[in-house]
């Protein structure tokens, strides 16, 4: 009886991935996306790897991408986030407000992670070089103790 069951859940299961080659469907997250071919369902995995990165759904990463293809694309800067790029093109106040704030987020998160590696390498640049003083740019030495330089 048993074996019976694990038979037909194997069965079941190829059932259902015959059904996903033959429909070039697959579920990605929570909803399911129709992919054409192989190399749609590959882009639809990599918009999803990228939503996912920067806090938002396939829908949003997707209409980023559509807005940069557009006049957006030619006024922004090539490194612009999807989620400035959202934020700009709102379409309420809610949603750039929900924007602002995940944008936010992310910037605060990404300094405090340069400030820590900023830390650590004026901690390694004072012990590797033990005697090593600030030099102002006109050339002149600046004074023990400037800017946190105990030595």
């Amino acid at each position: 009886m048993i074996r019976r069951l694990v038979v037909l859940v194997g069965f079941l299961a190829q059932l259902g991935s015959a059904h996903t080659a033959e429909t070039g469907s697959t579920e990605l997250g929570a909803r399911e996306v129709a992919a054409r071919t192989p190399a749609d369902l590959a882009q639809q995995q990599r918009d999803l790897v990228e939503a996912r990165l920067w806090g938002l759904d396939l829908t949003e990463i997707q209409r980023a991408r559509q807005l940069m293809a557009g006049p957006r694309g030619a006024f922004s800067v090539a490194n612009i986030s999807p989620v400035e790029v959202l934020g700009i093109h709102a379409r309420t106040p809610a949603e750039r407000d929900r924007y602002a704030e995940l944008f936010a987020r992310m910037t605060y998160e990404d300094l405090q992670r340069v400030l820590a590696f900023q830390q650590a390498y004026d901690a390694a640049l004072r012990r590797l070089n033990v005697d090593l003083r600030p030099v102002a740019l006109d050339g002149r030495e600046l004074p023990r103790g400037f800017l946190g330089v105990s030595r």
